[in-house]
């Protein structure tokens, strides 16, 4: 593993710790807007919850089977779901969908890495695991030789402890998650091209219009070594009706979380003002991709 020296990226270690599905085929995104221009996010608030409660559960797994997921993938997940739950207790985590003001739900996050670690912090799932266990079956990927994966190693580890994916379904995890090698630059729409161009080399495909793949892709700048583009947080999104769904794995010892919004811009926008976060300006702007492509409403918002 190399040693990693002046590390410049600016990882969030929040509760947006980690951290989406049109009903129909979507026009697909090519570019990223020029990252100097500054919006207003949509909204200032969000409204999530963490898997508690009966309602929102029922609504979560009929939008996984509607999107056409398997039941043994819709059980795993809430398996997974209550593993965690359990662990921190549920009177630490939101009962039921709930509306906060900001930019993240307001979680003593300290309070559960407590009680993750006096449960023996098990090997649970992050974002990427999680993401992966959902939309797996969805992509297709010709060349699953793997690029870079030395930042992978909790989730190996992770995905060791308790043989979560293994033969093909693992080597498409490595290939799908490897680091990508980019020219040193704070040009958002120049990495969205060479992160495009490194997954149409590779063959990445996605097959569901119901249930898409939204990554946050940052980037890794050592001082040292080759400058890099990976995906630091990842959710699922499924279409409700008029609304949208993110499923999200705010990190390994952080809560399971889903937000409700409206419409797309709103799930930009909310991680955008999650993840942004480097504001001395040190790495690019964080490029929000939906499945294999540039967010179509993918935008730099005010902080």
């Amino acid at each position: 593993m190399r040693k990693i020296k002046k590390l410049k990226i600016i990882l969030p270690l929040a509760l947006c710790f980690a951290l989406s599905a049109c009903g129909g085929i979507r026009g697909k995104g090519t570019n990223a807007k020029n990252s100097s221009q500054l919006e207003d996010a949509q909204t200032q608030s969000v409204k999530y919850s963490n898997l508690v409660d009966e309602e929102t559960r029922k609504r979560v797994a009929k939008a996984l089977r509607q999107a056409g997921l398997k039941e043994e993938k819709v059980n795993a997940f809430f398996s997974a779901v209550d593993e965690y739950n359990s662990a921190v207790g549920k009177d630490h985590l939101v009962q039921k969908m709930t509306t906060v003001k900001g930019t993240v739900p307001d979680t003593d996050n300290d309070k559960l890495i407590d009680l993750w670690v006096q449960n023996g912090g098990f090997v649970g799932r992050n974002c990427r695991i999680t993401s992966f266990s959902l939309m797996g079956d969805f992509i297709s990927i010709k060349d699953t030789t793997p690029g870079d994966t030395t930042m992978l190693f909790s989730d190996f580890e992770a995905i060791k402890a308790k043989k979560i994916f293994e033969g093909e379904a693992k080597q498409k995890y490595d290939a799908l998650f490897s680091y990508i090698d980019v020219k040193n630059t704070h040009d958002t729409k120049e990495l969205a091209k060479e992160i495009t161009a490194s997954w149409d080399k590779r063959g990445v495909s996605f097959q569901n219009d119901k249930m898409h793949m939204i990554s946050v892709f940052m980037t890794m700048d050592d001082g040292k070594n080759k400058v890099q583009e990976f995906i630091g947080h990842t959710g699922i999104l499924l279409s409700e009706g008029k609304n949208y769904l993110f499923i999200e794995k705010l990190a390994f010892e952080l809560p399971y979380q889903v937000e409700e919004f409206h419409n797309l811009q709103e799930v930009n926008d909310y991680l955008m003002r999650c993840y942004d976060k480097d504001a001395d300006g040190l790495t690019a702007k964080p490029i929000i991709f939906e499945d294999n492509h540039v967010m179509n409403e993918y935008r730099v918002v005010k902080q």
